[in-house]
């Protein structure tokens, strides 16, 4: 990432998204950032939280999280 650059927010695919009861995303962030409101729902990239370090892409062996 290069000084200046836009940070580039993964986000969730809804279409792939299993919603598991334990999000490997999720659990992969170091900002918090995957929030989960419903359980069995997708979760979302909370942009605010997210530093863009993109370790949730290849976390989600469902590749859902995309950037």
């Amino acid at each position: 990432l290069t000084h200046g650059s836009p940070v580039r927010i993964p986000q969730v695919d809804d279409a792939l998204c299993r919603a598991c009861n334990t999000c490997s995303a999720k659990a992969a962030c170091r900002t918090k950032a995957i929030m989960v409101v419903d359980p069995g729902e997708p979760p979302y990239v909370d942009g605010s939280r997210c530093q863009g370090c993109r370790v949730c892409v290849p976390a989600c062996p469902f590749s859902a999280v995309v950037v």
